[in-house]
């Protein structure tokens, strides 16, 4: 029994909440930071059930600290009563009652045991940070209900829309716990937010913190966006600590698991912990009453265009905000200070956009598959994943041989599911397997997992710069590291650590699958290291090869995508590579690409050669600006070779026009804006609901009918596009897409206005502050739900204020701007109260 002084709020709620799981099937919990909810309750209901409750929690040191204070609190031995399992560790025994777990083992323990047969409740901790694994989990779990199994869902979370989840859980009950949170003071700066880490930013950082450790004795806790960040701002801040012996501790997933959870305890110095955003939400930091926050986070996001994933730098949400500052008030009254204005906080979005829609969905569906499902659009999903995303990802899984044309899950497939990697690199363990080099492949997908560990600029130093493979240098780097238990200059210490780690792990794991004796591989000679290198990378990145363009740096990757090599890739010569790594380029035709193996044709065709077909197709050469009939052998659709041209005759250009401008639609939208607004408005509107529309035929029956009589590109293209596309959608789609996505929307001043539609954030117009006096409340699109975004310009059209809150502006942040305003347009019209403004164009009322 808790004495009274460790009595937390969540304490007084057991009882309802033992009684509702006991009687009920599904249940919400709201509970504000410091409630005790992670640690209290899951001991509690072990009570109210009869076999092992899950625990799931977003991070490895979330889930292990949880288990050591639960442990400690009950009396009880992690691995006894008690357990967790991480990847790559599994501290549980058959006494083993309470589990913790990182979100993604659960799938993966449903692979052996599809209905979780010893298990009666799961919970779903910090369900507000909507990791991808936790949705698969939600959907399995749902969909285990819904097929008869008695087991028992509870979603918690201290920030979460709980109407929407309970809904999905077939209205299930609510329960909200208060908080114990100390007083908290949050301070805003007076200047705008930093949205780029220029080295203005870290000064800002440095300051910050050198004014408030004036202002306390206690830990520190700042929230930076990266590992890059939190390196840098501690070489700003290393000197002032020494002078005032106070620890510097980084804390980031990258990180081995005894180093996170040592940032956790206090210790007799005080110290700043540098952190991501893995301290957001995991268990109570000791001695920490002061939080820093950036207000910037990074976050893995798939282009869909080109399948590859990169992170992303950007705000923050205003309830991943709430989180950071509640993290200083856990232990004492803290202060909070937020490196932006008040006023920028009407440009962050209420909560974070679910990992589900911004990232590869590959491991995903291969789960699904191993669990029977093969129509992924019917899948019980909390929020279904975008259609683009489905299909990109099961491009790959029937190229790597993971899931057949049905979607069934294949023998290879469940072989890549036994590894803890994403599919890509399974794939490669698995071909490096087949090839006689566990150890190699091993450490190939440990480099390829881990953050990198050369510097750009060291790159060439390793083995010179004929390699044609940058993973060689980093191979040559991990060798030499693995030798002297030292850090070759230009790399850097820790993340080799995290590599030689995973790797050893990796390989140990490989070796008990494939039943292997202990007898070491013999050691492989340069040559052919790098021979076996560049066929195990360019088997598992076959859908990333890429065809240079003559001598230059520029190449053709499968599926149309173009790519440009950067500077300090290995990759200079060869004809053929794979593309390892990208990051989209100034241009929106092309991807960066840095990490490249590179391999010569003679290769590549040897390699592929049950692949390879002999294409002949009508296709419309840009450079010559006509279309030719070509003739040439290809890999996936990647032409091998410069095709053989002859000029197509009427006939052949007026049969495959339509599915070549289908092809070609991207250079369609490029040059036809409002076709490009039109298609925008469509995505917009299928984000909003199931519109179950193959577009690859919507594409071709448009292009057929503007295509009729018509033998040359140039006249299709100048016709009324949008009417063609708008007259084969079913005419309740083209009725819901004019009415509730409109084109442009009527302000006060009389103008039409465009609203912009992007794909990855809400809808916006841009307009002049003078256009919307007396618009009082938010225009809001599709079905009067989504607020547009307002771009609010100055007479000199540019910006004064973003927001999609016109309302509170007019209320909290008119003022401060009417003032700037009327000193820098005294001629213009400023009223104090913009409802009574008079709306002007250009200057004068339209009518």
């Amino acid at each position: 029994m808790m004495s009274q002084e460790l009595l937390l709020p969540i304490d007084s709620f057991v009882p309802e909440i033992q009684s509702l799981l006991k009687n009920g099937q599904n249940l919400v919990i709201t509970a504000a930071p410091g409630a005790g909810k992670t640690t209290r309750l899951p001991p509690a209901l072990l009570q109210v059930t009869s076999k092992k409750v899950i625990v799931l929690e977003p991070r490895r040191m979330a889930a292990i600290a949880a288990a050591h204070r639960i442990a400690e609190e009950q009396g009880w031995q992690v691995g006894e009563e008690i357990g967790y399992q991480v990847r790559f560790a599994n501290k549980t025994s058959n006494k083993t009652r309470l589990v913790f777990m990182t979100e993604a083992l659960l799938a993966r323990q449903m692979i052996d045991d599809p209905e979780l047969s010893d298990v009666e409740l799961v919970i779903l901790d910090e369900f507000h940070e909507r990791s991808m694994h936790v949705d698969l989990a939600l959907g399995l779990l749902r969909e285990l209900q819904e097929l008869g199994r008695d087991i028992k869902i509870l979603v918690m979370s201290a920030t979460l829309e709980a109407e929407k989840i309970a809904s999905y859980l077939g209205d299930c009950p609510i329960v909200s716990v208060p908080g114990k949170l100390f007083e908290l003071d949050v301070r805003y700066q007076k200047g705008s937010q930093q949205l780029q880490t220029f080295p203005q930013f870290f000064d800002a950082v440095a300051q910050t913190v050198k004014d408030a450790q004036l202002q306390t004795r206690h830990d520190i806790l700042v929230f930076l966006p990266g590992v890059g960040e939190i390196d840098r701002a501690k070489d700003a801040l290393q000197s002032w600590a020494d002078s005032k012996n106070i620890e510097l501790v980084p804390l980031h997933g990258s990180l081995n698991l005894e180093d996170q959870r040592r940032a956790l305890k206090k210790t007799s110095q005080q110290r700043v912990i540098l952190s991501t955003n893995i301290a957001e939400s995991s268990v109570t930091i000791d001695g920490v009453n002061t939080v820093i926050d950036s207000g910037l986070a990074k976050n893995m996001k798939q282009d869909h265009r080109t399948g590859f994933s990169r992170l992303e730098l950007g705000r923050i949400s205003l309830s991943s905000a709430i989180q950071r500052s509640g993290r200083a008030a856990r232990q004492f009254p803290g202060v909070a200070y937020r490196m932006w204005n008040k006023m920028d906080e009407l440009s962050f979005g209420k909560s974070e956009v679910a990992e589900i829609q911004r990232v590869d969905l590959t491991e995903s569906l291969l789960f699904l598959s191993a669990q029977g499902v093969t129509d992924f659009d019917s899948f019980s999903w909390f929020e279904k994943p975008q259609k683009v995303a489905i299909e990109n990802a099961l491009r790959y899984l029937r190229i790597s041989g993971a899931v057949d044309d049905n979607n069934k899950i294949t023998a290879l497939g469940r072989k890549i599911l036994h590894f803890p990697l994403p599919v890509r690199l399974a794939k490669l363990m698995l071909v490096g397997m087949d090839l006689g080099a566990i150890e190699l492949a091993s450490e190939m997908a440990a480099l390829l997992q881990e953050r990198d560990i050369l510097r750009r600029e060291s790159v060439a130093s390793f083995l010179g710069d004929n390699l044609e493979c940058d993973l060689s240098a980093r191979l040559e780097v991990l060798h030499q590291f693995r030798q002297n238990k030292k850090a070759p200059a230009g790399s850097a210490y820790f993340s080799l650590q995290t590599v030689d780690q995973a790797a050893r792990q990796i390989q140990e794991l490989a070796k008990r699958l494939q039943k292997s004796s202990d007898t070491p591989t013999a050691a492989l000679k340069k040559d052919q290291q790098l021979a076996l290198t560049k066929k195990i990378l360019l088997t598992a990145y076959a859908d990333r090869l890429c065809r240079r363009r003559g001598k230059t740096e520029r190449a053709l990757m499968v599926g149309g995508r173009g790519v440009k090599l950067q500077n300090e890739t290995l990759v200079k010569n060869s004809e053929f590579f794979a593309a390892l790594n990208g990051v989209e380029g100034s241009s929106d035709a092309e991807t960066m690409v840095s990490l490249a193996c590179g391999a010569e044709k003679d290769f590549v065709l040897d390699h592929f050669r049950n692949d390879i077909v002999k294409t002949r197709d009508v296709s419309f050469v840009e450079e010559k600006g006509q279309f030719f009939t070509r003739e040439y052998r290809s890999l996936y659709g990647l032409p091998l070779e410069e095709p053989s041209l002859s000029p197509a005759s009427a006939t052949e250009v007026s049969e495959k026009l339509p599915q070549i401008l289908a092809d070609k639609f991207d250079l369609v939208l490029k040059t036809n804006e409002a076709l490009s607004h039109w298609w925008e408005r469509l995505q917009f509107l299928q984000q909003q609901e199931e519109l179950n529309l193959d577009i690859e035929k919507l594409k071709v029956e448009a292009f057929t009918q503007a295509c009729m009589g018509e033998s040359k590109m140039q006249a299709v293209m100048e016709k009324d596009l949008c009417f063609f596309f708008e007259s084969v959608l079913p005419p309740e789609t083209a009725n819901t897409l004019r009415r509730e996505i409109p084109d442009r929307i009527e302000v006060p001043s009389g103008s039409k206005i465009r609203v912009i539609y992007p794909s990855d954030k809400p809808p916006y117009l841009e307009v002049r502050i003078q256009e919307v006096f007396g618009l009082m409340q938010t225009p809001k699109v599709y079905k009067q739900t989504i607020p547009i975004t307002l771009h609010l310009l100055g007479p000199n059209f540019r910006p004064v204020q973003v927001t999609s809150n016109l309302e509170s502006f007019w209320k909290n942040g008119y003022p401060e701007v009417r003032k700037e305003l009327r000193i820098k347009y005294p001629k213009h019209q400023w009223p104090e109260d913009p409802a009574d403004g008079i709306p002007e164009a250009k200057g004068r009322r339209r009518h």
